[in-house]
């Protein structure tokens, strides 16, 4: 009975912190860009290289993060996996 509770317990605790977004970026720009991410109460960093088209993935409890800052301006406050961006003049689209 034991191993059954603490079997249950810790597959629980695995299957809440499995969540993991991926974005795929295409930077027009010729300059390197960054962005803040508040995901679950941690921060995160991305940076985008410049003139490349590239995936990049944040680990998170859940599929979304807040945007909080960095070098590009986005039309939304929240980074959601799936999604894909067009970074052009410092702006995301």
């Amino acid at each position: 009975m034991k191993k059954l509770v603490l079997s249950t317990i810790l597959f629980a605790a695995m299957t809440s912190t499995a969540y993991a977004g991926t974005i795929r970026v295409y930077n027009n720009d010729s300059k390197v860009h960054t962005v803040e991410l508040k995901c679950s109460g941690s921060s995160k960093s991305i940076e985008i290289k410049a003139s490349t088209t590239a995936s990049y993935t944040f680990h998170s409890t859940s599929d979304t993060c807040d945007i909080v800052g960095g070098s590009v301006t986005f039309p939304t406050k929240k980074m959601e996996d799936g999604q894909n961006w067009k970074i052009k003049n410092d702006k995301a689209e």
